[in-house]
């Protein structure tokens, strides 16, 4: 099975789209896979404790053409999480049925499909994954695709296969949000391509 997993779309409607377009185009047998922050959320972290909810489109915009393009299963994030709190329930249909998405996604045995704000990031953008257990761990959250061997970093380039059978791996997928960026995820082969649209 292959998994085409994308991450922080932030609501933006051109970059879903060229994304999602270019999946479809170089690998339309994945199952597109969304772990989290697909949309985005008005209200800044300091904000939103003080936050008194007045109207949704304050605190998120769901553009119908771009909802319309959110046709895969994802999992919540941080952005996620925070219009949940802003946004009592009842207000939006389509929001109530997003609340019951997963936070975390368990894949085989050992592979754990998750978004990066679980994680403690230090200055350099290095996750800790330490209190997670499996194996390979598929992430955003940071923006800036990368991957990490044993806690080393390494540096992936686009379009080249990368074997990753052997050892323990934090493999964070890239944006969608201006960057373009996707992955491939191959999990017969065990085996990942970073991708650009």
């Amino acid at each position: 099975m292959q998994y085409a997993l994308i991450a922080d779309l932030h609501s933006s409607f051109s970059d879903a789209r060229a994304v999602l377009q270019d999946i479809r185009k170089r690998a339309p047998q994945a199952t597109i896979f969304s772990l989290g922050d697909i949309h985005e959320c008005h209200i800044g972290k300091k904000r939103a404790r003080r936050h008194t909810f007045e109207s949704l489109s304050d605190v998120v915009t769901l553009d119908s053409d771009y909802v319309a393009l959110l046709d895969f299963e994802t999992l919540l994030g941080n952005q996620e999480e925070r219009i949940f709190s802003l946004v009592p329930n009842g207000v939006s249909a389509l929001l109530d049925r997003l609340r019951s998405a997963p936070r975390t996604k368990q894949v085989g045995d050992d592979v754990l499909f998750l978004h990066g704000d679980q994680f403690e990031w230090s200055y350099t953008l290095v996750p800790n994954t330490s209190p997670f257990g499996q194996r390979l761990l598929f992430f955003g959250h940071s923006h800036q695709h990368g991957l990490f061997r044993d806690g080393k970093r390494l540096s992936p380039q686009l379009d080249v296969p990368i074997s990753i059978k052997k050892g323990r791996y934090a493999v964070n997928v890239g944006p969608v949000l201006v960057e373009r960026e996707w992955l491939l995820y191959d999990m017969q082969q065990e085996s990942i391509i970073y991708r650009q649209a």
